[in-house]
């Protein structure tokens, strides 16, 4: 869990309100906000399991007198979170008997969501539940409403840190008078990724869609995403209300390809130098006049020029990162290979799908790159 004095240090303040103050100029400022996160993740690595300001506004923020905001024990998280599995509506064969919510396209809805302790369960249910090849955040999109103002700062970064497709709607779910709407969308469709913030015009289509009576303050310009990566079930009034703000056409979403997960995004891939030291951990692969032969480093040095050199992002362990890639070169190769060689540029795309419990806590990473010689 993450302490107030880093939450302090990273925004370069001293006080709670100049925290609070930070957060809400960050929200609207994706290069600022996007950095936050890497520091929060470089501190805790596993913070997006579970509410990442839980401990810090319980204790600073909270009003309890005011709008009686007291956190949910994540217990009671967990367990509504397997009550309401996504899997319990696809078991209705009649589309007519489905939740509200799931009608409207919603993977899940918490109407007072305060900073989406329950929505952060969900999320981290519904994808852990599948394979790391399989999920793609588009297939998810989750809705929420929290009519306290000093929530949503913390509510909006805490679903745009995961990579969520959600709809945040800040008002009173019961008179229906609304403040903004947000629309908070992974526009890289790639769970790790952030997420854009983007917030709804004050039309006609977005107040039916979700029952604004009223508009209390005026309306932010403010758009993020450049296109809008469209679920065949998104409601249709929020369908429309994007494009005429984004002022584009909104192709339907493609599928991506099977390989999704390649080599290339979780390593550094070149052909070896000559002269040049590669760390202990580095995977090479034979790429002329080759076999598909691999290994690993077990020491530093030097590599013949007929191989390709592997170095894996530091929260991949080498040696779990060399097993798989032995594991589907067969495969691969069977694919890619011309004649006796390989070229350099098709190492990258290697299958390297992996479970997202493989991927390393932050202490381990500067462990092992201190052991390597990484840094």
């Amino acid at each position: 869990m993450i302490s107030k004095e880093q939450f302090w240090k990273i925004a370069g303040v001293t006080q709670h309100i100049q925290f609070e103050n930070y957060l809400r100029k960050i929200v609207f400022d994706p290069e600022k906000r996007n950095e936050f996160f890497k520091q929060l993740l470089k501190i805790d690595a596993q913070c997006v399991v579970q509410d990442t300001f839980k401990q810090y506004f319980e204790e600073y923020a909270a009003e309890r007198k005011a709008n009686q905001q007291d956190y949910t024990p994540d217990e009671v998280s967990k367990l509504l979170s397997i009550i309401v599995n996504t899997k319990y509506d696809a078991d209705f064969k009649d589309d007519m008997k489905k939740r509200y919510f799931h009608k409207k396209g919603y993977t899940a809805a918490d109407i007072t969501a305060g900073t989406g302790s329950l929505l952060i369960q969900k999320w981290w249910a519904d994808m852990t539940a599948e394979l790391p090849w399989t999920y793609v955040p588009h297939r998810y999109f989750y809705f929420s409403s929290e009519l306290a103002d000093n929530v949503i700062p913390y509510l909006l970064c805490n679903l745009a840190l995961r990579g969520m497709n959600a709809i945040v709607v800040h008002g009173d779910a019961l008179t229906g008078e609304t403040k903004q709407v947000y629309f908070i969308q992974n526009s890289k469709d790639d769970y790790l990724s952030f997420s854009d913030i983007n917030v709804m015009p004050h039309s006609q289509q977005v107040a039916a869609e979700f029952n604004v009576t009223k508009w209390l303050e005026k309306a932010i310009d403010h758009i993020e995403s450049k296109k809008i990566i469209r679920r065949k079930d998104y409601g249709p009034m929020l369908k429309r209300a994007m494009h005429m703000q984004t002022g584009g056409v909104s192709k339907p979403f493609i599928p991506p390809s099977e390989n999704q997960m390649l080599l290339g995004r979780f390593a550094d891939i070149e052909r070896a130098k000559a002269k040049k030291v590669y760390p202990k951990g580095t995977v090479v692969i034979q790429i002329s006049a080759t076999r598909g032969q691999c290994g690993m480093l077990t020491s530093s040095g030097e590599v013949g020029s007929q191989y390709a050199c592997i170095q894996f992002k530091p929260y991949i362990d080498s040696f779990t990162g060399w097993m798989k890639v032995k594991q589907e070169i067969p495969r691969w190769r069977h694919k890619y290979q011309e004649g006796l060689n390989i070229k350099l540029e098709d190492i990258g795309k290697i299958p390297f799908n992996i479970p997202i419990n493989w991927l390393l806590p932050f202490e381990e990473q500067q462990r092992l790159k201190e052991e390597r010689g990484y840094v």
